[in-house]
């Protein structure tokens, strides 16, 4: 059974509907994805029909929450319904929170995009979201999971909605992180099982393709692709100054795998970090700014030179950091994790961090909760608390700075709403902090995949294997300690993919930097924003102060932190643009 047609969206796209209504729950499904409802040992299912073969073995063979979390660990787009005989769970891919509803006038509508229930029900922009989401100095969860539409929520990472006692959707969480496995043998079994699958998925295409940055995940999954024979072409971006050994090192792989390189523009020169006019591709538009549009233009020209549109693939590297990479909090989990030694790995941090036994052991031993930290966190980067708290990277994030031109009433409003969204959680992401830390940016990585799949993937579809639910487990699982290797680079990386990714991948040491590019157009940039000031959406909409954003911008000082902010503000303002011209 397929959606019905509704009608022409202002954008000029199809939006689809589905009523689906019992004695224990009456809702809407609006999307402009195609979705389908099954039916299968007794349960209806409703989801887009090339996830369905995913998880239908596995409907008849578990009970009913059991079976909603097989289902977010197996699709990878848009969300799913399940109904009973008595009960409905609403969900999405494990690490996808695209899943958002609203109710209104007495109809609740889900959808797979906060945009689609904005044109059905006419929904306002959130003054106070566009303002909590120009300041980059805020750590992603809880804040970026705030919709930037009136009236609209989003749910909850790694949870769903579930009809409760008084036949209302209440929000519940059904997956926690697995806990630490000390049978390594078995979790790299897992680990390199995951990736061969991951890659083998390919296969169905007539047409592969990955990056090679030069960098330790790009050619461990370029080196995966090549293992299970797979005819790809390597896409690298080329490095924007002398120091950055990257392109020679991905020129290195790419001739030990005798697979020819294709060298596109410099990010310099292809980025489009300070747009703010140019319309999102294929004119959609994301629930979110795109954070990653400093390599926007080299997506663009893959996906331009693209012979077989609509059966192509492309893979990323993104969230190998995440998984394999000892994240900034790693020494607080390493010393709860081997507490015999705490003492002397105490020693160490403070030796290799250069700072005071007596800081150090404050440091390791800061015990403060997630949603402590935050709330006091948020309170002094606002301005309304003081503090003489030293900054450690061991906290549970970094300190939070709002921007000298948001004005009061954007202070206010976006404090409002960002003591709201902690409100709503019960805590981090994970009790440790490091897990916590990894967790949330493989969070922000499923976002910039999905975004790509958004704006390409009818032409092109995107995937990185590290997203893959099955590594992200049995990563996550590996105590700390195996993470440190002194002379290597991610040595649990390189021990699951031994006899397939050389060595020397994971002894070039770390990747270059390409900050480069984040200066290189900046003053440009901040001209132009000058020179139409007045017009900017974010003045229009009374969150900027135009004549403090002027004199910020005017400083001939380019500090980093600076550069962070108008980035961001270059985002917001590119999102808010690109949301007036289609409705």
């Amino acid at each position: 059974m397929q959606l019905n047609d509704i009608e022409k969206s202002s954008s000029g796209g199809l939006l689809y509907q589905l009523h689906i209504k019992k004695i224990f729950c009456d809702l809407l499904i609006i999307s402009q994805q195609k979705y389908f409802k099954y039916y299968n040992g007794g349960v209806e299912i409703y989801c887009i029909p090339s996830e369905y073969s995913k998880f239908s073995d596995h409907v008849k063979t578990h009970e009913f929450t059991k079976l909603a979390l097989i289902i977010q660990k197996k699709i990878s787009e848009g969300i799913f319904v399940l109904v009973n005989n008595q009960e409905i769970i609403i969900g999405g891919a494990l690490f996808d929170t695209s899943l958002c509803w609203s109710k209104l006038n007495g109809t609740m509508v889900v959808s797979d995009s906060a945009w689609n229930i904005a044109q059905y029900f006419d929904l306002d922009i959130s003054k106070a979201a566009v303002a909590l989401n120009l300041i980059s100095s805020l750590p992603y969860y809880p804040f970026q999971n705030v919709s930037l539409w009136e009236n609209i929520e989003k749910v909850q990472p790694f949870c769903v909605l579930k009809n409760g006692n008084n036949q209302t959707l209440e929000e519940i969480k059904i997956w926690d992180i697995p806990d630490l496995n000390h049978d390594m043998g078995l979790t790299l079994k897992n680990i390199r099982e995951g990736f061969l699958e991951a890659i083998r998925s390919a296969n169905s295409y007539a047409n592969v393709s990955a990056d090679l940055s030069g960098g330790v995940d790009s050619a461990a999954v370029a080196y995966l692709l090549k293992f299970c024979d797979t005819d790809v072409k390597l896409y690298h971006t080329k490095t924007d100054n002398n120091w950055n050994s990257d392109s020679k090192w991905a020129a290195s792989f790419a001739d030990d795998m005798n697979i020819p390189l294709n060298s596109l523009s410099t990010l310099s020169e292809s980025g489009k970090r300070y747009d703010i006019d140019t319309p999102y591709s294929g004119s959609k538009l994301p629930d979110h700014p795109i954070l990653w549009a400093d390599t926007e233009g080299y997506v663009e020209k893959i996906v331009s030179l693209n012979e077989i549109p609509g059966n192509s693939i492309h893979f990323t590297g993104l969230g190998g950091d995440e998984l394999f990479t000892p994240m900034p909090a790693y020494a607080w989990t390493l010393v709860r994790q081997n507490k015999l030694s705490s003492l002397s790995l105490g020693f160490r941090y403070c030796l290799i961090s250069r700072i005071s036994f007596l800081q150090g052991i404050t440091d390791l031993m800061n015990n403060i909760p997630f949603k402590e930290a935050i709330k006091s966190e948020i309170g002094i980067g606002f301005g309304y608390n003081k503090s003489n708290k030293q900054d450690s990277s061991l906290d549970w994030f970094g300190k939070i700075n709002a921007p000298a031109w948001i004005n009061q009433d954007g202070l206010f409003l976006s404090h409002k709403v960002a003591v709201k969204a902690i409100d709503k959680i019960s805590g981090g992401l994970d009790s440790d902090r490091s897990k916590h830390q990894a967790l949330e940016s493989l969070l922000f990585q499923t976002r910039v995949i999905g975004q790509l799949n958004l704006f390409y993937g009818e032409e092109y579809k995107w995937k990185s294997p590290f997203l893959d639910t099955k590594i992200i487990e049995s990563a996550l699982s590996i105590p700390m300690r195996h993470h440190l290797k002194s002379g290597i680079t991610k040595p649990m990386l390189h021990k699951a993919t031994m006899g397939i990714v050389p060595r020397e991948v994971f002894t070039r040491g770390f990747k270059g930097d390409y900050s480069t590019s984040l200066y290189k157009g900046y003053k440009e940039a901040v001209n132009k924003i000058i020179s139409i000031v007045k017009d900017l959406n974010v003045v229009k909409l009374g969150v900027v102060d135009p004549d403090i954003l002027v004199s910020e911008l005017s400083m001939p000082t380019a500090l980093h932190n600076r550069i962070v902010d108008f980035e961001r503000l270059c985002a917001v303002e590119r999102w808010l643009k690109n949301t007036i011209n289609l409705k």
